[in-house]
C-alpha cells in the first residue's frame, strides 16, 4: 500500500451499514476475542491502536474502524475488540462474500501425483500446487471438485474421495478448504488464462523428496499428500 492508501481511512459508514444488515458477520461466542459495536467503544479502541501506531510512525488512519475494501470476492474489514484480558485494540479480517468455503484436490494418473506451475499474483512468483477452487453457490464439493479438475488439469475424474478440512488462515480470513483425492483418465494442456503455465507428474516419492528440498511449498498439496497417506491411500 502506497502512502495515500495508508492515509486512506476505512469506510466506517458501510460498516455500520453492514452491522444492521449482516449482523452474522459480527457476532462471537461471549467467550472469545470481542467485537465491539458501541460507537464509544469503537472509538476507545481506535484512539488506544493510533497511539501505538503513531510510535511507530504510521498516520492516524491506520487504526480506523471500518470497510477497508469490498468486490465481488471478498470483504476486508478492521474490527475494534476487545481482548479476553480486558484491553482493546484492532483486528483485521478477510471475509469471502458469497461462500468461505472451497476445494482441493490431489489428481493421481496412473500412480503420479498431477501438479500444476502457476504464478501466483500475491507472492509474485511460481509455485507448484494442486487444482483448487471455490464452491459456487448452488454447487455441491464433489460436483466442484470435478469442475476444478477439468478446468485445471484437462481430465477427468470419475469421482472423489474425501480426505478431510482444514481452516487455511485463520489470523486472517474465514476461508476454509476440503481435500479431495481423484483419479484421472488423463491429463490435458495447461490452462493459461487461469495462470497455470505448465503440468508436472511426479511419484509419491519424488513428491516426499520435493517437499524436503523445498520444490512444493503449497500447503495444499503437502496437506492433500499426507491427508492421503494417513487413510492409507498412498504408499
Amino acid at each position: 500500500m502506497g502512502l495515500e492508501g495508508s492515509r486512506r481511512r476505512a469506510d466506517y459508514r458501510r460498516y455500520r451499514d453492514l452491522m444492521a444488515t449482516r449482523p452474522e458477520l459480527f457476532h462471537r461466542p461471549g467467550d472469545g476475542v470481542a467485537i465491539l459495536l458501541d460507537e464509544a467503544d469503537i472509538a476507545a479502541a481506535s484512539r488506544v491502536v493510533e497511539r501505538r501506531n503513531r510510535a511507530k510512525g504510521l498516520p492516524p488512519a491506520s487504526a480506523s474502524v471500518g470497510v477497508l475494501a469490498e468486490d465481488a470476492y471478498i470483504l476486508a474489514l478492521r474490527d475494534a475488540v476487545r481482548f479476553p484480558d480486558g484491553s482493546l485494540g484492532t483486528h483485521n479480517r478477510v471475509v469471502y462474500v458469497n461462500n468461505a468455503g472451497g476445494v482441493a484436490v490431489l489428481p493421481l494418473f496412473e500412480g503420479r501425483i498431477v501438479l500444476l506451475r502457476v504464478f501466483r499474483h500475491a507472492i509474485g512468483r511460481f509455485l507448484l500446487e494442486i487444482p483448487r477452487g471455490s464452491v459456487e453457490v448452488g454447487d455441491g464439493l464433489e460436483e466442484t471438485v470435478l469442475r476444478e479438475v477439468a478446468e485445471e488439469t484437462g481430465g477427468r475424474a470419475s469421482g472423489a474421495i474425501h480426505l478431510g478440512r482444514t481452516f487455511c488462515d485463520t489470523s486472517l480470513s474465514n476461508a476454509r478448504l476440503d481435500y479431495f483425492l481423484a483419479e484421472l483418465s488423463g491429463v490435458g494442456e495447461p490452462q493459461l488464462s487461469e495462470g497455470i503455465f505448465d503440468i508436472v507428474q511426479v511419484t509419491p516419492a519424488r513428491f516426499v523428496g520435493m517437499v524436503a528440498e523445498g520444490g512444493v511449498e503449497d500447503a495444499h498439496a503437502i496437506n492433500a499428500f499426507y491427508m492421503a497417506r494417513l487413510k492409507g491411500l498412498l504408499p
